[in-house]
């Protein structure tokens, strides 16, 4: 049976509906054969409207038509009850005159909306338009993506999923067994741990839905202290039970609506924006960790996975996988809203065939290839000099070691937020100085941290508490204290904490990249390298051999594989 996941509200309304990242992914008999975000073909970062690009290059790349159709997301009727419930509960602890306002539009237009979308129901591609469709709740299709390619067919999961808004919910608990996801709570949208970090982001002069990973970098450079303990006075209650003020509710459901900016000032009062987000991040961890904590405790599963935008925090992941009583960990690699195509196929073909055992996501090579004949056309196109390699590692390996920086855009594109090697670019880790001329090539912001990617076999010695279970570790989603050894020899890769998100690289995952780092170890004795995404700053990672020479001579880059040829800026 073949699938076809969307996250994209309706091809009828293409721009109404989502937030961010629409896309589509196809499934093959319960396994992923491909998955692409839209804003890869569209090269609009982010890209909300309905993934029209993305449906047509997967019926392309099948051959075949699907046999059905699967929907992230309820059509908005489906849970107007939960959101005028939560808007009312709201309304009646509301003080602000801002956010009494807001409440009452949203009371009063929702239902409007609402009737609108019954009339006018979501549709697809005509393509596609006969077949059948099943629509997949927002949380349940990010617990299906956890599950259903988390590491562990045979053991009890505890699955849990936190984001800033999805149908009527922030977070979702489901123990996932014998192939099949039991619901267990809720967590409704008004006290969104996600939703206030979005706001924040806002706040603090950032672009919500796209920036909160700046805060993650930003917060190593504070102290959390005051605005931790500021926040934990605008909340009640622990885990499963703990509730936002109106205030701090506000502030997290409109983000920089009118009124809401007063509130926040008054939560930062003196503070520098470092040590804002320094508080941030350590109340989002405490906040998190508190309710992870109960779970574990409640259930006595150890195992985790995790799915939802609020888990692309690789230091909050990091307090995660610490906890005492958490034995290991799974993230899926796609976990914010880009990920909802696959969990809806997942979840649809689950409940068609009695359920599905899990199986490990091995590869997120799951998009485009990028063949000889069009690398030729592209580097042709642009004037560009350049060569066939016999020995491709090694040549990369000896740029490398020269400190020049090398792009990679060869194989099939990743899937997901993380450039895992065939959207890359490479550098020495060995000079912190590299740090800010990749800044300003690819005009990125300075406190940014850049990330290693390192040979499985030396993990252990540059990061002492990484182990081979920690399969999300192949995936950068995760970050761990780095050893002395690792300051040492690969400093541009530490962030200011003492903390690196590695991607931790088996030959089988990727033997091209595995053979340069092999090369680049034996010339220099470094067994890791910076790998940070290929592109450009406000863009999305390159697809196709033209983005990559485009982003090679924008950022005027050392030199460029792409595909099997190899050109080196003269």
């Amino acid at each position: 049976m073949k699938v076809i996941g969307i996250n994209g509200y309706s091809a009828r309304d293409p721009d109404k509906g989502i937030t961010h990242n629409s896309g589509a992914a196809l499934i093959e008999d319960g396994r992923i054969i491909a998955a692409i975000d839209e804003e890869r073909l569209s090269r609009k970062k982010n890209d909300k409207t309905f993934p029209f690009m993305t449906v047509a290059a997967l019926l392309e790349a099948a051959g075949t038509r699907p046999d059905l159709v699967a929907l992230a997301h309820l059509s908005r009727h489906r849970f107007a009850g939960d959101m005028v419930r939560g808007y009312w509960k709201a309304r009646r602890t509301a003080k602000n005159p801002f956010f009494k306002a807001y409440l009452n539009s949203r009371l009063s237009d929702f239902p409007l909306r609402t009737l609108g979308q019954i009339l006018r129901p979501r549709t697809v591609p005509d393509a596609i338009g006969s077949l059948p469709k099943e629509e997949t709740i927002h949380h349940l299709a990010h617990a299906a993506t956890a599950y259903f390619c988390c590491p562990w067919p045979d053991e009890a999961v505890l699955t849990i999923t936190l984001d800033a808004f999805g149908d009527g919910h922030c977070g979702s608990v489901w123990i996932g067994s014998n192939g099949k996801l039991e619901h267990r709570h809720w967590l409704d949208f008004l006290s969104s741990v996600g939703g206030l970090y979005t706001a924040f982001t806002t706040q603090l002069g950032f672009k919500p839905l796209q920036h909160e990973g700046k805060i993650v970098g930003l917060a190593a450079y504070g102290n959390p202290e005051p605005m931790m303990s500021r926040l934990r006075e605008h909340i009640s209650g622990r885990g499963s039970t703990m509730t936002f003020d109106s205030d701090l509710m506000f502030l997290a459901l409109t983000g920089n609506r009118a009124g809401a900016g007063e509130i926040f000032n008054r939560l930062r009062r003196d503070l520098s924006r470092e040590d804002v987000a320094a508080g941030l991040q350590t109340f989002s961890e405490a906040m998190v960790c508190d309710y992870v904590s109960e779970w574990v405790q409640r259930t006595g599963i150890r195992k985790l996975a995790l799915a939802g935008g609020v888990f692309a925090n690789v230091k909050l992941n990091q307090r995660v996988l610490e906890l005492d009583e958490v034995d290991n960990i799974y993230i899926y690699p796609n976990m914010g809203d880009g990920g909802l195509a696959v969990g809806a196929a997942l979840n649809t073909y689950a409940e068609r065939n009695g359920g599905l055992t899990p199986a490990l996501l091995e590869s997120l090579y799951l998009g485009p290839d990028i063949s000889s004949a069009e690398a030729a056309r592209a580097l042709d196109a642009a004037g560009v000099v350049y060569q066939r390699v016999s020995d491709m590692p090694q040549r990369a390996a000896e740029l490398l070691a020269a400190g020049k920086v090398v792009a990679r855009a060869a194989g099939k594109m990743e899937y997901g937020p993380r450039a895992l090697g065939n959207r890359t670019v490479f550098a020495s880790c060995s000079d912190p100085a590299i740090n800010k001329w990749l800044n300003d090539r690819l005009q990125r912001t300075e406190f940014m941290p850049f990330a290693p990617i390192i040979m499985e076999k030396h993990a252990a010695e540059y990061f002492p508490r990484w182990k081979p279970e920690h399969i999300t570790a192949r995936f950068m989603t995760i970050t761990y204290d780095a050893s002395a050894v690792a300051k040492q020899n690969i400093p541009a890769a530490i962030h200011v904490d003492g903390t690196a998100r590695p991607q931790v690289l088996r030959e089988q995952d990727n033997p091209e990249v595995y053979a340069i780092l092999e090369a680049y170890h034996a010339i220099t004795g470094v067994p890791a390298l910076i790998n940070t995404s290929f592109n450009m700053h406000e863009e999305p990672i390159v697809c196709s051999a033209g983005d990559a020479v485009r982003a090679f001579q924008l950022g005027h880059l050392d030199a460029l594989i792409c595909a099997d040829f190899l050109t080196v800026a003269s």
